[in-house]
């Protein structure tokens, strides 16, 4: 009489296709997760904001002055942001494009002092080989303000400013009068650095 033919050695057969597409799929699904992760890592490290600040000291005057041709912010006549990069593991050489995001200029002193002396106010970056460009201004001061948010200009790429040497920011201003006494202004800004990323 003759054995039945074996058939438990069908089972593995049957069950090790099913197991390999299982540990595909699982690989894909891992593959996608950390491709989703590496771009949002390449998101966060593709733009850097970085902070510039100075301050301008404006002596007091007599109502009868009617032009200020600038406010002269001595930390701004040669800005070199080689350091900052470097804090955040890029050089200028990674840089590809730089936009501004916010200029803000507020009283630090006198306690009571305001910003009515200024009528408007712009601010321009220069740089050797560069026109000059008009990258923030206020054309109506408004009264009683101790904190000004400068209106940006839009679509200003300052990249050829960032990555020279140096760059300045220089202003002209228009004033009624120069304060009572002497004004100290702080001024800050903020820059959207984009950055290549090696690998992203």
């Amino acid at each position: 009489m003759t054995s039945p033919s074996p058939r438990v050695s069908s089972i593995p057969r049957l069950a090790r296709p099913r197991g390999r597409r299982s540990l595909g799929a699982a690989l894909a699904r891992v593959a996608g997760v950390l491709g989703l992760c590496a771009l949002t890592v390449c998101d966060s490290l593709d733009n850097i904001d970085v902070e510039v600040g100075g301050k301008a000291v404006v002596p007091p005057g007599t109502l009868v002055e009617e032009i200020l041709a600038s406010l002269d912010f001595p930390a701004f006549q040669s800005i070199d942001l080689s350091a900052e990069f470097e804090n955040q593991g890029v050089t200028k050489d990674d840089v590809d494009e730089v936009h501004m995001l916010e200029f803000t200029l507020r009283i630090e002193s006198p306690a009571d002092g305001d910003f009515d002396f200024l009528s408007s106010v712009s601010f321009f970056a220069e740089t050797e080989g560069q026109p000059r460009v008009l990258i923030a201004e206020l054309d109506e001061v408004p009264r009683g303000a101790r904190e000004l948010s400068m209106e940006v200009i839009e679509g200003v790429d300052l990249k050829p400013y960032v990555v020279a040497p140096s760059m300045k920011i220089t202003s002209e201003a228009t004033v009624s009068g120069r304060p009572g006494e002497e004004t100290t202004i702080a001024a800050d800004v903020v820059l959207d650095v984009d950055v290549s990323v090696p690998g992203c």
